[in-house]
């Protein structure tokens, strides 16, 4: 057992080193990781350490087996056991006592060495500094299942390192954005898988590649120039790939997410429910943040202008959506709408979701009255690597050496370093070790070592936000659950009695995140039944959940609307009229007006929605010249059944004239002997309604009376 002898300043020194992990070329970098994607925005973690940590810089030590919380605190990082703060500064740097020990972040184990730090002044952010090597163990079996062929994860393990090392001076995160990270939980396969190719990168003139992967190309690679604009580089080619999964995807659009009749915002149910949320979710982050909103339609989506690797570049996309916030002065939601045309299609698939619309490789596009519905292959942007690619030549033989030789031209295998850095570990003083100093005053410590015991993943995948939406109107229901990580998925449906009637899917790859699947019920009898939901990871840890659903079919209504009492009043005297009728049941309402050859003159009303109950309809007849007409009502019920009325009205507009005598007098009667009943003035205007011999029938505001014909012009 080795002895180390270390003044303070020195030990102080040591931990410089351990946390920057400045070295020479040849040997084993670390990798910064900002830890987000199993931890999210906190303002305070529980931390436990296996092992003992020392505080940078500091005679503080965490003791192996107790729980810490760390926490933002006015501006700074607190470290607390039980009530008491151990240490607060800016930030927190910990440091394991020896190589092995690590630790647990909200129950989740990390190798290395961690510094948090405050972050949007409100939450703690963790950084953890760890070798490549165990970086990438805690990296493969959460890019690729862990149970796949060796080969397979062998080329993923040298993509994976190739794409660390291009970021080795900056401070990447666990999520997608770069490479997921899941810590300290490793499985042996994907183990070896790394240690079989340790410290190999792939280089293309002597420079690192950039080893971009997706999941699936969907049957052809793509450049990374047509993806994401970059410049072109030659190991990132377009050709076809026999060996990829193809994985298919649809998005499937009702256009009228929501019946317009239901006016209350607790009434008002999307159809596609996990569409809607995503195209939510971009909006409270493009301008609508703090917003209750409903989509009431999609009428547009589309995408198009394929790239020379086949995959879409452009789209256009509608919302039509309420804001709880915007109403009329009677409280009636104010329609909004937002409309992109000739964007970039990686914002169509930012606002449908990346688990929806999985690639760009758009194969068909359908659209009716009612439905959009766009089908593709592949799942991610399928440049470089393909992980179901890369399983299936191995299955087929193939070594991890061709497989990337295929995936990245011209490439080659590079040993970027072959040995860690061979750094004592210095331990922090401590009041035992004081009371064993040597005669110079120095402190003697002891160099444990231990060969690293790998946690075994024992977490069974989570299957969470569990949901069946069942349309009877259409003998579908809609499947959609959360996975935490990648996992195979078998979903079966059972009656009552327990008996399986299908399995929907079975070991289908999924990916973490939201899983939608479609169950055709047209053949499924009216009752209740299970929908068997089964989750598998790669260390063959299971998670199942049953669900309910109820199978209601519809009787599809067939009944004609009614539309009773229908009259038509006309006042000729002020160029109106008005049309009244009762309906049985909420209708879209078409009413126009024909001429007497059949030609449309106008729409009074087109598809509008209207209540069942009493219906008036009043319009003005100023611009009908004299003659007969015809009022025709065309109405449909929400399962367009058709009802039609028409009835005909007579415009004949009334003469205007003015008086042209001083003074003339408005009589009852057509007589000069007649009650005067009014009296009016040279040049007011009149209406004449009728006239019979020497008499004009007038009227004059409310007063209809007689007056001789000649006092008028």
């Amino acid at each position: 057992m080795k002895k180390i002898v270390v003044s303070f300043l020195a030990f102080t020194l040591l931990l410089n080193v351990f946390i920057t992990g400045a070295f020479a070329e040849t040997t084993e970098p670390k990798v910064q990781v900002k830890l987000v994607n199993y931890i999210g925005n906190q303002s305070q973690l529980a931390i436990k350490p296996t092992g003992d940590y020392l505080i940078q810089s500091s005679n503080i030590r965490l003791t192996s087996g107790n729980t810490y919380v760390v926490k933002y605190d006015n501006s700074k990082i607190s470290l607390v056991e039980g009530s008491t703060v151990l240490f607060q500064a800016d930030s927190l740097n910990l440091l394991p006592e020896i190589e092995t020990n690590y630790l647990t972040i909200n129950n989740r184990a990390y190798l290395g060495a961690f510094r948090f730090v405050p972050e949007s002044s409100k939450y703690v952010r963790p950084i953890n500094e760890v070798y490549m090597e165990d970086y990438l163990k805690g990296v493969v079996p959460f890019e690729m299942m862990a149970g796949w062929n060796k080969e397979a994860l062998k080329s993923q393990a040298v993509a994976a390192r190739t794409y660390a090392q291009a970021y080795i001076t900056k401070i990447i995160d666990d999520t997608i954005n770069y490479q997921v990270y899941g810590g300290y939980t490793w499985h042996p396969n994907s183990t070896a898988a790394v240690d079989e190719t340790k410290g190999e990168v792939l280089k293309s003139n002597g420079r690192l590649i950039s080893a971009v992967f997706s999941a699936s190309n969907g049957g052809k690679t793509e450049l990374n120039s047509n993806v994401w604009g970059t410049s072109p580089v030659s190991y990132l080619t377009i050709k076809t790939d026999e060996f990829d999964a193809k994985t298919p995807w649809q998005i499937s659009v009702k256009k009228q997410q929501i019946d317009p009749t239901l006016l209350t915002w607790t009434q008002m149910k999307e159809f596609d429910t996990s569409l809607t949320t995503s195209i939510k979710s971009w909006m409270v982050t493009h301008g609508y943040s703090g917003k209750e909103i409903k989509i009431t339609a999609i009428p547009t989506l589309s995408l198009y202008a394929p790239a020379s690797g086949g995959r879409v570049s452009k789209g256009d996309i509608t919302v039509e959506f309420y804001t709880k916030d915007k109403v009329d002065e009677k409280g009636v939601f104010l329609p909004q709408k937002l409309e992109y045309k000739n964007v970039a299609a990686s914002q169509i698939r930012a606002m449908v979701g990346i688990r929806t619309m999985l690639s760009y490789l758009v194969t068909n596009t359908t659209e009716t009255s009612d439905n959009i519905t766009i089908s593709g292959l592949g799942d991610g942007h399928g440049v470089g690597l393909s992980q179901w690619g890369a399983k299936n030549r191995a299955d087929a033989g193939q070594k991890y050496n061709e497989i990337l030789a295929f995936y990245y031209d011209g490439t080659t295998l590079s040993k970027e370093y072959t040995e860690r850095p061979q750094t004592e570990t210095a331990v922090q003083p401590s009041p035992s070790d004081v009371s064993s100093s040597d005669s110079t005053g120095s402190q003697v410590q002891t160099d444990a070592s231990s060969e690293p015991v790998t946690p075994i993943d024992k977490i069974a995948p989570k299957i969470s936000s569990v949901s069946i939406n069942v349309d009877n109107a259409k003998n579908k229901a809609s499947i959609l659950f959360n996975t935490d990580e990648k996992a195979k998925i078998s979903i079966y449906i059972k009656d009552s009695n327990g008996k399986i009637l299908s399995y929907l899917v079975k070991d289908q790859v999924t990916e973490r995140g939201t899983t939608k699947i479609e169950y055709d019920t047209s053949k499924t009898a009216n009752g209740k039944y299970y929908a068997g939901i089964i989750a598998v990871d790669g260390s063959s840890n299971q998670a199942s959940t049953l669900p309910s659903f109820e199978v209601k079919k519809v009787v599809k209504d067939t009944t004609a609307p009614k539309l009773t009492s229908v009259k038509l009043s006309v006042d000729n005297s002020n160029n109106k009229a008005s049309l009244t009728f009762n309906s049985n049941e909420t209708l879209k309402l078409t009413v126009y007006v024909k001429d007497s050859k059949g030609k449309v003159l106008s729409y009074l009303k087109k598809d509008a929605f209207t209540k069942a109950g009493a219906v008036r309809v009043d319009y003005s007849t100023n611009s009908y010249a004299n003659g007969k007409y015809t009022l025709a009502i065309s109405a449909a019920d929400p399962s367009n059944n058709k009802a039609y009325s028409t009835t005909s009205f007579e415009v004949k507009k009334l003469k205007k004239a003015i008086v042209v005598v001083p003074v003339l007098h408005v009589r009852a009667t057509a007589s000069s002997k007649a009650k005067v009943i009014s009296v009016l003035k040279k040049n007011q205007t009149v209406t004449v309604l009728s006239t019979s011999g020497a008499w004009s029938r007038i009227s004059y505001g409310k007063i209809i009376g007689s007056v001789p014909k000649t006092a008028l012009k």
